[in-house]
C-alpha cells in the first residue's frame, strides 16, 4: 500500500470512528482525545486532517478537494475537449475514485442524523460550500468571469442534482451490489438520460 493508501486510509478510519463514537455517545459524549485513542492516532495527527471533531463526523477533510479543483479549473485534470456538464461529472467521479465510496458508511451517516439532527444543517451547508467551489472551477476553467454569467452556478447546480438522483437509487434499500450498476455507471447513465430529455421534441416517438 502506497503513502497515499494508507493516507487515505487513515482519513476513513478516523471518519467512520467518529461516527460511531456520535451514534453510540452523541456528538458531545465524547472528545477529541478520545476519538484519538480510539484510532491509534495522536491529537496533532487529527488536526492535520480535520478542523474540528464536527468535521471529521461529516467527512470534510483540510483541503482534500482544492487541489482537484485547481487541477479541474487549469484543465489538467479531466479531458479537455469535455462539455462543462460532462466535465464536473467526470470532476465527481475522480473524487469519487479518491474518496471511496461506501454503501455501509452510509448508513452509518443516516443513524449518525437521526441521533444528532442538528448536524442535518450543517452538512447542507457543506454540499452549498462545495457547489459553490465547483461553480468557481468551473468559471475559471471555461473563462466565464463576468459577473452576470450564470452559467458556471447552473452547471454546478445541475451535476448536483445528478448526483443527488444518484445517490438515491445507489444507497436506495432495494438496490444490489451484486447484479445493478456501480455508482459510476449510474451517474454517466443518469447523464445520458438527462441529455436525450433535454434534446427531445416532446412528441410521442410512436404516433
Amino acid at each position: 500500500m502506497s503513502t497515499t493508501e494508507r493516507t487515505r486510509a487513515l482519513r476513513r478510519r478516523m471518519i467512520v470512528e467518529a461516527r460511531r463514537a456520535t451514534i453510540e455517545h452523541g456528538l458531545h459524549g465524547f472528545t477529541i482525545e478520545q476519538l484519538c485513542e480510539r484510532v491509534g492516532v495522536s491529537r496533532r495527527t487529527f488536526f492535520n486532517h480535520f478542523a474540528s471533531k464536527d468535521d471529521a463526523v461529516l467527512g470534510i477533510e483540510q483541503g482534500a478537494s482544492e487541489e482537484m479543483f485547481r487541477a479541474f479549473a487549469a484543465r489538467t485534470l479531466v479531458p479537455e475537449e469535455t462539455d462543462p456538464l460532462g466535465s464536473v461529472v467526470a470532476l465527481a467521479i475522480e473524487q469519487m475514485h479518491v474518496v471511496g465510496l461506501d454503501r455501509a458508511d452510509e448508513a452509518l451517516v443516516r443513524r449518525v442524523f437521526d441521533r444528532e439532527p442538528a448536524m442535518v444543517p450543517k452538512f447542507l451547508d457543506v454540499v452549498d460550500m462545495q457547489l459553490a467551489a465547483v461553480a468557481r472551477a468551473v468559471r475559471e476553467r471555461f473563462g466565464w468571469h463576468d459577473p452576470a454569467d450564470r452559467r458556471a452556478q447552473l452547471v454546478a447546480e445541475t451535476a448536483g442534482a445528478l448526483l443527488k438522483v444518484t445517490a438515491g437509487t445507489y444507497f436506495d434499500d432495494a438496490y444490489d451490489e451484486a447484479t445493478d450498476p456501480p455508482f459510476e455507471a449510474l451517474l454517466t447513465d443518469n447523464l445520458r438520460q438527462l441529455r436525450a430529455a433535454l434534446t427531445t421534441t416532446g412528441q410521442d416517438p410512436t404516433a
